[in-house]
């Protein structure tokens, strides 16, 4: 995108070194001119951000303060950097303003993160290596799993869904997916809203959750889903903690030790400034489980191709065309 046209102003909240604003500046091409709010004296921000056309954020609640959200109301859109925006304050955001979340900003390495943690528990890695520690070499102790010919369900068949599904279309397994429209034209064997979920869930062999987490999808998963699941079936989250019934997958888990779950995500974790990491079940003393700290999303120029990807969204936005990542905020208040 080379073609000139009036320069509209991006304001990026966030902190950026010299890499993250290279990004911003190869992702617009031209398209807007990037401004960062940490270079703005005090007495000029309000006026800065008045007179953005679009704002990067990160962190919004963070990096613009709430008597600074009434200086937005002619901003055109909101652009995300992360992805899950459940966490924006919604209901005093200004309502003209465009909502879009990074989708797929993220998904190359969140998508081999969820592969990752998959071929820990089918292949039973973290037990044989905690025996291991202990002196104890026993090859029959647990029973490793192939992934050839599995299902694997996608619940949330966006950017991450589908990169986890490219990686995963290679062992052999067979993929159902779940989005909000029911299409696709990749190669899927089944493709579903989330109305078919129970439908396909006594068929499916490992379940990826990888969907916002709003009012509609919070507790998606409880007691009802898991009963209806394999007994031996895999259990994937690296979207938000509470698209599971956290009660509900441990006394699960507990009582169906062949079940396995893998999280990249937590019900009470510091990420979004929600305090300290904490459990109020003992998930991690559990054999079946396989965690880590939310850094599914960490890799090596991992800001900067977030960054990039959420600039040209804007620059796509700014020539009129389709943008991704589009949210309706009417999904997230209650």
């Amino acid at each position: 995108m080379n073609n000139k046209m009036t320069e509209k102003t991006v304001v990026v909240t966030c902190a950026a070194p010299a890499t993250v604003r290279r990004a911003v500046d190869d992702g617009l091409d031209g398209a807007g001119k990037a401004v960062f709010l940490d270079d703005v004296p005090a007495e000029k921000r309000g006026e800065t951000l008045a007179s953005a056309a679009a704002i990067m954020s990160f962190f919004f609640n963070k990096e613009v303060r709430e008597e600074e959200y009434p200086l937005l109301e002619n901003v055109a859109l909101f652009q995300s950097i992360s992805t899950g925006l459940d966490f924006l304050p919604f209901r005093s955001m200004p309502k003209k303003m465009v909502l879009a979340c990074n989708a797929g900003g993220w998904a190359p390495q969140i998508a081999e993160h969820t592969v990752a943690l998959l071929l820990a528990l089918a292949r039973r890695i973290v037990p044989l290596h905690n025996d291991l520690m202990k002196g104890v070499f026993s090859r029959h102790a647990y029973s490793p799993a192939s992934l050839r010919g599995k299902v694997l369900t996608v619940v949330g068949y966006g950017g991450i869904g589908r990169r986890t599904a490219e990686l995963l279309r290679p062992f052999g397994m067979q993929i159902y997916a779940l989005n909000t429209s029911g299409r696709t034209s990749d190669p899927v064997h089944f493709m579903g809203t989330l109305k078919e979920l129970p439908e396909i869930l006594p068929e499916t062999d490992v379940l990826l959750l990888s969907l916002p987490l709003d009012k509609h999808t919070r507790g998606l998963v409880g007691k009802r889903e898991l009963d209806l699941m394999k007994k031996n079936a895999i259990l994937l989250n690296v979207a938000r903690a509470p698209l599971v019934v956290e009660q509900d997958l441990y006394e699960h888990l507990k009582a169906n030790p062949e079940f396995q779950a893998g999280f990249d995500v937590w019900w009470k974790e510091p990420t979004w400034g929600g305090g300290d990491f904490a459990l109020d079940y003992p998930f991690l003393e559990l054999p079946n489980v396989v965690g880590s700290p939310h850094n599914s999303n960490r890799c090596e120029n991992d800001m900067e191709d977030a960054t990039r990807a959420a600039a040209a969204n804007v620059a796509a936005f700014f020539s009129g065309e389709k943008i991704g990542g589009v949210i309706r905020r009417e999904d997230y208040i209650e």
